[in-house]
């Protein structure tokens, strides 16, 4: 007999049932893809040239006034490749006062690359906790030549890669390039080092 108790029965299940095949028939919602880092100009004061790829700024030298721009972006360190008398004001005083870690790692002819300088910047680049970071000279000329050899031995980007980007970043000495090719070539060629023994 199809009574009232029937009836409410029959509903619930014919109501189960079309939200079950709805359910099978809605596409899944995929993931968000990760956006790989890539490096970008940016605008910020009077830096010029300015790039930017994940945490690390690359550029020329920055103005007292923009020291006060990078704090509010967020940046922590900033690595100077320049040398004291270049500067004709106190950089490490200016950037103290805005609560950053002044690092100098200074050279300016070919001659005074040494394997020391690119050591001394790739372990701060390598710092999370030290960043953001920016990484500056003159006008990114000396730091196109850092972050060849970065990008080849940290990043294991192609060496063809990594001179487009330094490149575009502002490289233009050859004597510089071929500083950062031969140090890339020195550590390629030492043993991987063991890992740690776990217990």
């Amino acid at each position: 007999m199809f009574n009232r108790t029937t009836a409410v029965v029959w509903f619930t299940f014919a109501a189960v049932t079309s939200f079950a095949h709805g359910a099978e028939d809605t596409p899944a919602v995929s993931a968000p893809q990760s956006v790989p880092m890539e490096l970008v100009s940016k605008q910020l004061g009077g830096i010029k040239p300015l790039h930017v790829l994940g945490d690390i700024y690359l550029a020329g030298q920055p103005r007292p006034q923009d020291i006060d721009l990078l704090s509010t972006e967020g940046v922590k360190t900033v690595i100077t490749l320049r040398k004291r008398g270049e500067v004709p004001w106190d950089e490490g005083a200016i950037v103290m006062q805005h609560g950053m870690k002044l690092v100098e790692v200074p050279f300016q002819s070919p001659e005074e690359l040494k394997p020391a300088v690119f050591d001394k910047v790739r372990k701060v680049l390598l710092d999370k906790k030290r960043g953001p970071t920016v990484l500056h000279c003159g006008s990114a000329n000396r730091v196109g030549a850092i972050w060849y050899a970065h990008r080849v031995l940290d990043a294991k980007v192609d060496p063809s890669v990594a001179l487009e980007e330094a490149r575009i970043i502002g490289l233009r000495t050859p004597q510089y390039l071929e500083k950062a090719q031969a140090y890339v070539q020195s550590e390629q060629r030492k043993p991987a080092k063991p890992a740690s023994a776990t217990r």
